[in-house]
């Protein structure tokens, strides 16, 4: 767990008793676990040391059908025996070339800065499931190598797998990898326009495009006008895949 929430947890307990260092653990899991309960992903931490899963809240839809205890016995072989061998290239990336990214990096830096990527995991009696995994380190070694991490699983919003890529909100650009070429790509993100955000909040309501003109008060036409440009500076055909965009980059 991070030196902050060690040093929070640490601090003297009531009648100025020192915490344990498996009630810290506890608390900070228990917080995961809630965080997870109301959502539909899922939360995992991992020791790249000991290359063991050290945590893993409930959902077996995420995990091949696979209860968290099962996958946590089984550590990172779980992804060796479930992962679509096609994509395992994918994550031996990640393991490599997505980790040594952060070695150019601050402690400190590296604690702000997210790889995310997206692969097929199988599922006994039924097709395939893209998955987007979102790892952020969390403990540094005095070395300053990662020690852990904690990932988000989610459903992925992309259509295929790959999708590499390092983010961070405390910076304008993220960094893009090409699987082909082995090379990082540094890339601007795209800010949206205020008419842009709503028209895309209103979408994820469930308005139609006549209902969203009524709520803005302007003409379909008008929406239409908005939502094909937007279309446009994203690189997207239909608002689905801009929805996916606009999430997948925390543009809103």
């Amino acid at each position: 767990m991070s030196d902050k929430i060690n040093s929070l947890y640490a601090r003297k307990a009531s009648g100025g008793v020192p915490i344990s260092e498996e009630k810290i653990a506890n608390k900070y899991f228990n917080v995961l676990k809630a965080v997870s309960e109301t959502s539909l992903g899922c939360v995992y931490i991992a020791d790249l040391k000991t290359r063991k899963l050290e945590f893993i809240s409930e959902n077996p839809l995420l995990f091949s059908g696979l209860s968290s205890a099962e996958v946590e016995k089984m550590g990172y072989n779980f992804f060796r025996k479930y992962t679509k061998k096609e994509d395992l290239e994918i994550l031996r990336k990640v393991s490599s070339n997505g980790l040594k990214f952060f070695e150019c990096l601050s402690p400190e830096e590296k604690k702000v800065h997210t790889i995310t990527y997206d692969f097929h995991v199988k599922y006994a009696n039924s097709v395939d499931v893209l998955v987007n995994h979102k790892i952020t380190p969390i403990e540094i070694c005095d070395q300053g190598e990662i020690s852990k991490v904690v990932c988000i699983v989610s459903y992925s919003l992309s259509r295929t797998a790959g999708n590499i890529r390092i983010i961070s909100n405390s910076s304008e650009t993220y960094w893009t990898y090409n699987l082909f070429t082995g090379k990082w790509t540094e890339e601007s993100k795209i800010t949206l326009k205020i008419r842009e955000i709503e028209i895309i909040r209103l979408y994820l309501q469930g308005l139609t495009i006549e209902e969203i003109a009524e709520q803005l008060f302007v003409s379909p036409s008008t929406i239409k006008f908005h939502r094909s440009k937007l279309f446009e500076r994203i690189g997207v055909k239909n608002i689905i895949e801009a929805i996916s965009y606009v999430i997948s980059n925390n543009l809103i």
